[in-house]
């Protein structure tokens, strides 16, 4: 009996870890854009944010990320003029509520 409620917490467990999905909105190039670009991600999220090089990265972590788990940042010195490029967050989306009143 006892052997089988741990398999049961053991399943239950693993099975809760996979319900967070990946944001992951578009490019952001200002501040007046981050609201509308990421409204479709969900408190607990794996957040991939891609944004231009003129917005401040401690802000954006602040303000998007859960300081409890791991924040992952991409800064390059050089500055690269292609599409689609810019410095990028991976962490877990947990917004500060300021941010968006």
């Amino acid at each position: 009996m006892l052997l089988r409620f741990v398999i049961f917490l053991t399943l239950i467990c693993f099975k809760t870890q996979g319900f967070t999905k990946v944001c992951q909105p578009p490019i952001i190039k200002s501040t007046n854009e981050l609201k509308e670009k990421i409204k479709n991600c969900d408190k607990g999220d794996k957040l991939l944010l891609v944004y231009d090089i003129k917005l401040n990265t401690e802000k954006l972590i602040i303000n998007l990320c859960s300081l409890k788990d791991q924040i992952i940042s991409k800064e390059e010195i050089n500055i690269v003029h292609k599409r689609g490029s810019g410095l990028s967050i991976i962490c877990t989306y947990d917004p500060n509520p300021d941010i968006f009143n």
